[in-house]
C-alpha cells in the first residue's frame, strides 16, 4: 500500500514533459509537404517552475526543472488513400523537483516513453493555405520509470492516447491562424508507490496566429488553455487534482535553406489552479530529407 508520507498530488503535473509538452504543437505544424517528403525534428525544451498554485503546497517551497531532448521522425504519405504522416518520438528527460509537501528534491534522468501515430489530413489545400486533421499519438510505457519516486520519473508506467483535431486557415497573403482542440487519455499506472493511479482525460485548446515577416521567417503568438486530469489512487478520488491552467507565448521560426529551419519559443503560465506556474523555452531544429 501507499506510504502516506509520498506527496501524491503532483504526479499529474511532474509527467506534464511527456504528457503535455509531447503533445504541444507549433505554429504551421499542419501545413502540409509534397508526398515523400521525409522530415527529421530534434526538440529542446526547457520548464522551469518555482511557483505551484493549489493546497497542496501549503508551504510554497515546491520547484520544478525540466531539462529534455526528443527526436521526431514522420512521413508524408498516401499510403491512408489521402494523405497522412506515420510518425514517432523517442523522448529524453532529466527532471529535478521538489513535489508539494515534500521536504527535499528528487531527481531522475532517463529515455522517456515513446510515441508511435500520425496525422490524418481531411482537408489539404496548398492554394488556398487551408488545412485540417486529426493527430494521434500513442504513448508506450517503456520508458524508465521508477515505483518508489515515480514524480520525476521519465517514464510514465501507462498507456496514453493524444487526440488532436487542427483547423488551419491563410487569411491574406501573409497571416495563417490555427485552432486546434485536443483530449489526452491515460490508462492505468499500478505502480505508483505500490498503489493503482489513474487519471481522468485532459482537455486542451491551442491556438495559433502567424505571420510572415520575410519569405523564410515567420512570427507566431501562441494560447494553450487546459482543463481536467483528476487523479484517483487506489480507488479514491484526490481532491484538488482538477488541473486548469493558461499558456501565452510566442515563436519565431527561420528557414537557414531550404532543407533546414530553426525554432524558438517561449511559453509562460498566466493562470494556474491545481498545478506548476511554469515558463518554458523550446529550441527546435527540422531537417528535410
Amino acid at each position: 500500500m501507499l506510504n502516506r508520507c509520498m506527496p501524491v498530488l503532483p504526479l499529474a503535473i511532474a509527467l506534464a514533459w511527456t504528457d503535455a509538452q509531447a503533445a504541444d504543437l507549433n505554429a504551421r505544424d499542419f501545413v502540409s509537404a509534397p508526398v515523400g517528403t521525409s522530415l527529421g525534428v530534434a526538440y529542446l525544451p526547457l520548464t522551469r517552475a518555482n511557483d505551484y498554485h493549489g493546497v497542496a503546497d501549503s508551504n510554497g517551497n515546491a520547484e520544478l526543472s525540466v531539462n529534455a531532448f526528443a527526436y521526431r521522425q514522420l512521413w508524408f504519405s498516401d499510403i491512408c488513400g489521402t494523405l497522412c504522416t506515420p510518425q514517432f518520438i523517442v523522448p529524453f528527460a532529466d527532471i529535478d523537483g521538489r513535489m508539494p509537501g515534500a521536504t527535499g528534491h528528487s531527481n531522475e534522468s532517463g529515455v522517456g516513453d515513446p510515441q508511435v501515430g500520425g496525422t490524418l489530413f481531411f482537408i489539404n489545400d496548398p492554394q488556398s493555405r487551408t488545412y485540417s486533421g486529426l493527430l494521434a499519438l500513442l504513448s508506450v510505457p517503456v520508458g524508465e520509470y521508477h515505483g518508489r519516486n515515480p514524480d520525476v520519473s521519465p517514464g510514465a508506467n501507462r498507456w496514453a492516447l493524444h487526440l488532436n483535431y487542427n483547423y488551419t486557415q491563410g487569411l491574406g497573403e501573409k497571416w495563417i491562424v490555427e485552432a486546434n482542440l485536443e483530449t489526452q487519455l491515460y490508462g492505468k499506472n499500478d505502480d505508483y508507490y505500490d498503489s493503482p493511479l489513474k487519471q481522468k482525460p485532459l482537455y486542451r485548446l491551442q491556438a495559433f496566429a502567424s505571420y510572415d515577416f520575410t519569405q523564410s521567417t515567420y512570427g507566431a503568438l501562441r494560447l494553450i488553455h487546459a482543463d481536467g486530469g483528476e487523479l484517483e489512487l487506489d480507488g479514491r478520488r484526490l481532491n484538488d487534482t482538477h488541473q486548469r491552467y493558461t499558456q501565452v507565448g510566442f515563436e519565431v521560426g527561420h528557414w537557414l535553406d531550404q532543407r533546414n529551419q530553426v525554432l524558438l519559443g517561449l511559453t509562460r503560465n498566466v493562470a494556474t489552479d491545481n498545478a506548476f506556474a511554469q515558463s518554458n523555452a523550446l529550441l527546435r531544429f527540422v531537417h528535410v530529407f
